[in-house]
């Protein structure tokens, strides 16, 4: 098959590299059989996106999809064999996803990364001063559901003896189902001055995380579904959008630019007057309020003196299951914010018919 004389191939190698950069890795690298032009282009892209499950059917019967030990297996060589090839001096996006969730049975100890898997990825992402970063091992489809257990080591000791490390390019990180501590999260704050976004999700070492620096740029923080969760204390003053599930308190000092926010509340999370006292810190410019109610509080909202919010344009709450006394709690929520412009209202279980105009 001649190509020397097609439209895309009198296009110079810049752009063509640019094109492959929007493929998977394996995708691109199959084009290197077309001529002789084409064998090491791939090895040039600027992004390197792995993710297990595409192209692959979905189980409707689980509602997920499956991955047998040998196709796992050859889904971390294949990584690593592309890692070997890959020529490009830096990239802007490095991104893995893979579902450790284990088989029909769930047997989480059958197929859980291991941590020089992790390490070599971490080591590569630096090496090639990589901009965008996601190492994400949630269960596909049901990555919001909870997991006891089922998290991949993180190598910890990888960030202080290796002198070699470098993130300060970093300007987004994500790390879903990897057990990270604060000791980790404070190291990424601390030696990635362009960190914009940081998002954590499932890790059960998790209990104290301090975010806090005048000079942090971080504009997006996530923290969900760490259940050893206690504590969290931020002062970034360029924060934007803040997540967090949960926790038992959570301590905000100087957050002048958040505008979007979303809490849990309720038994076994954040006390009705400790979250009180958070959107204290932000009520004058909050714009965007989500709360996630797990149970109805013993001591409801009305017993807190909750904060008006002038700004506030949107208001959802959600609860994981409902009953009259949940009902009850809106009408304060809502009196809280005068000029709201929509309201959303969540429930997966309930006992009660709502009608909402």
């Amino acid at each position: 098959m001649k190509l020397d004389n097609d439209g895309i191939n009198r296009l110079p190698d810049d752009i063509l590299v640019a094109i492959l950069s929007f493929l998977s890795p394996i995708e691109a690298a199959r084009t290197s059989v077309l001529s002789s032009r084409w064998i090491n282009l791939w090895k040039h892209t600027s992004s390197l996106k792995f993710d297990a499950y595409l192209g692959r059917a979905v189980d409707t019967t689980a509602n997920r999809k499956k991955l047998s030990e040998m196709e796992r297996g050859k889904f971390v060589n294949r990584v690593n064999f592309v890692l070997q090839s890959h020529e490009a001096v830096t990239l802007n996006k490095f991104i893995i996803r893979y579902d450790i969730s284990g088989s029909d049975t769930r047997g989480y100890n059958d197929y859980t990364l291991g941590v020089d898997e992790v390490t070599q990825w971490l080591e590569y992402a630096s090496a090639k001063k990589v901009t965008i970063l996601e190492l994400n091992f949630s269960p596909k489809y049901d990555e919001s559901l909870s997991y006891p257990g089922l998290t991949c080591a993180f190598p910890h000791e990888f960030l202080t003896w290796s002198t070699s490390v470098d993130f300060k390019p970093l300007k987004a990180l994500t790390l879903k189902f990897i057990d990270v501590n604060g000791g980790a999260i404070e190291f990424f704050l601390r030696n990635c001055p362009l960190l914009e976004e940081l998002i954590v999700h499932e890790s059960k070492e998790l209990s104290n995380v301090e975010v806090c620096g005048s000079s942090l740029v971080l504009k997006r923080l996530e923290i969900c579904y760490c259940r050893n969760l206690k504590l969290v204390r931020i002062s970034a003053p360029n924060l934007v959008s803040l997540t967090v599930q949960e926790l038992e308190e959570l301590i905000l000092e100087n957050v002048p630019m958040l505008v979007e926010l979303s809490l849990p509340w309720g038994f076994g999370e954040i006390s009705g007057q400790k979250l009180c006292d958070a959107i204290s810190c932000c009520n004058l410019q909050l714009e965007v309020l989500t709360l996630k109610v797990l149970q109805n509080p013993k001591k409801g909202i009305e017993l807190c003196e909750f904060p008006e919010m002038p700004r506030l344009k949107k208001l959802v709450v959600g609860y994981r299951a409902m009953n009259e006394e949940s009902v009850d709690l809106l009408p304060y929520l809502i009196s809280a914010a005068p000029y709201i412009h929509e309201f959303g209202l969540n429930v997966i279980n309930s006992s009660l018919k709502l009608v909402l105009f």
